[in-house]
This record gives structure tokens, C-alpha cells and sequence, in this order.
């Protein structure tokens, strides 16, 4: 797969970048974006190795990867910061561009069972009740604008708000099928015909992310 490190947030020392692979462009993410910050008209569009925003300006692209497709299907990191604060962070290294990630399982859980899991569900499903309750805890005092029954995806179009108010592009990302740290060529969640890699449900993911979004970014599928 693509090269994938956390951001330096939550016990990590380093921080990768990389630069994106492009397999479609024009669509967007969460609601209602303010775009006055973003340098670069969009949507982009790409001619060979180059990408270009609406005005035809070559876009150069410096960014990280901001992980949302573990097990709790949040973006990693909240119980230590809060999203503007993270995405200042991000900012003060001058990077323009986060690589968001998600899994479709999100998706799945979202079509199949009845709706979205809050953060409260999220977490216990992930960490377990007592672990669950302690990390709650943190991310919602770090974020007070969310609260127990916050749904995944409202906390995920938060943080691609916030990235878009202070300048920063999104690049949606299908990182995994299955929600798990990657990567591996064990793991299931390789391509086509791997144990968690439904292709009905792959393609249905990526509508349901499409159109759910509205401001213009470029997304990918992480490619082994």
C-alpha cells in the first residue's frame, strides 16, 4: 500500500509524507467548506504527472496522511488535541494537504445497519467499555463541540472542515475495506478477490462518500 504513518500527536516521532495517486478527480468533501484560504482553484484536474487547479496553475502538493480508517473509524488523535489545534499543527509545517482516510466498513455500518455508530458506540466497539469510556472522555473535553451521540462521519466532516478553513486541501482516501491498522499483505484488505475486499461494496463506498460530499478534492484507493 501507500506509505502510512500518524500523525506525531499520539506518541509518534515522525511524521511521512506522500504524495497521492490520483484515480479520481472533482468531487469533494464535507459540507459547506470555506475555500478562502485554498491557494489553488479548484477542481484540480491532472495531465501526466502534473496536476492543475481550475486556472490551469500547477498545484504542488506537500502533505501527510491524518489516519480515520482504524477501528474506531475516527480521525486518530483527538483524545490528546483538538481538531483546530491538530490542523494548526499540520499548517505550521507548511503542508497543504491532508490525506484523510476511511474505511468502508464505515460505510457499510452506515447502509446496512441502520444509520451511522456514535462516538460513544465507536469507541467501545473499538477499545472495549472501560478503555472506550476513558478515551470518550478525552476527545470530547479536547472537543467540546461534539458529544456522546456524535455520529463517525459528523467528526470526520469536522476535521475536513477544519482542514479546508486554514488552508488545507483533502484528499479522500479509501485507505482499508475492513477497519484495522495496515499494512499487509495478510490482512485482507488487499484488491480484488481478498477476504474484505467486496467489490459491490467497494464501488458502493465510494458513491456513498461522493455524494455526501461537496466541495471539490481528489480521491484514491491506496494501491498495493
Amino acid at each position: 500500500m501507500l506509505p502510512h504513518a500518524p500523525l506525531p500527536l499520539a506518541n509518534s516521532d515522525t511524521m511521512l509524507f506522500s504524495l497521492p495517486v490520483f484515480l479520481f478527480t472533482g468531487l469533494s468533501t464535507a459540507a459547506s467548506l470555506t475555500h478562502n484560504a485554498l491557494p489553488w482553484k479548484l477542481p484540480f484536474h491532472v495531465d501526466g504527472p502534473h496536476i492543475y487547479s481550475a486556472k490551469n496553475q500547477e498545484v504542488q502538493y506537500v502533505g501527510t496522511n491524518w489516519a480515520a480508517h482504524q477501528e474506531a473509524m475516527i480521525p486518530e488523535g483527538l483524545q490528546y488535541s483538538s481538531i483546530k489545534d491538530i490542523v494548526s499543527k499540520i499548517r505550521g509545517f507548511n503542508l497543504n494537504v491532508v490525506r484523510l482516510t476511511f474505511a468502508i466498513e464505515m460505510v457499510d455500518d452506515i447502509l446496512d445497519s441502520g444509520g451511522d455508530v456514535t462516538l460513544e458506540d465507536t469507541l467501545t466497539n473499538a477499545l472495549g467499555a472501560t478503555n472506550g469510556s476513558i478515551i470518550l472522555k478525552k476527545v470530547l473535553k479536547n472537543n467540546p463541540q461534539f458529544n456522546k451521540r456524535t455520529t463517525r462521519l459528523q467528526v470526520f466532516d469536522a476535521a475536513a472542515k477544519e482542514l479546508a478553513r486554514q488552508g488545507i486541501y483533502v484528499h479522500l482516501d479509501n485507505h482499508m475495506s475492513k477497519a484495522l491498522w495496515c499494512c499487509g499483505g495478510g490482512d485482507g484488505n488487499t484488491w480484488f478477490g481478498d477476504t474484505d475486499f467486496d467489490v459491490a461494496k467497494w464501488i458502493r463506498g465510494w458513491e456513498f462518500m461522493a455524494k455526501h460530499v461537496r466541495s471539490p478534492v481528489s480521491i484514491s484507493k491506496a494501491l498495493n
